[in-house]
């Protein structure tokens, strides 16, 4: 029922989109795309936002935590990892 569109930049939950940031838009894509496997906060920093980005780990923390506000009960997808990151462990994309 969770759908990605990269092409469209379009997240849906049973047909009804999820309106994102362009952050949480990318953050899910990169989980989704890596499905299973644990993504450190400092790669997912790397990824989403860049090399250059100085504003710390917390950011992750905090993006992802209204990203599980916008996708309800999808959110539990994603699930933490105590001392390394995120990884999303459901659907594939």
């Amino acid at each position: 029922d969770l759908v990605v569109d990269r092409e469209k930049r379009k997240v849906t939950i049973c047909d009804k989109e999820i309106i994102l940031t362009l952050k949480e838009f990318e953050l899910l894509y990169l989980l989704m795309k890596n499905r299973g496997i644990a993504l450190t906060r400092e790669r997912i920093l790397e990824s989403v936002w860049d090399y250059s980005y100085d504003g710390g780990t917390r950011t992750v923390d905090v993006h992802i935590t209204a990203l599980r506000q916008k996708l309800g009960e999808y959110g539990d997808l994603i699930e933490t990892l105590r001392g390394v990151g995120y990884r999303f462990g459901g659907i594939s994309n």
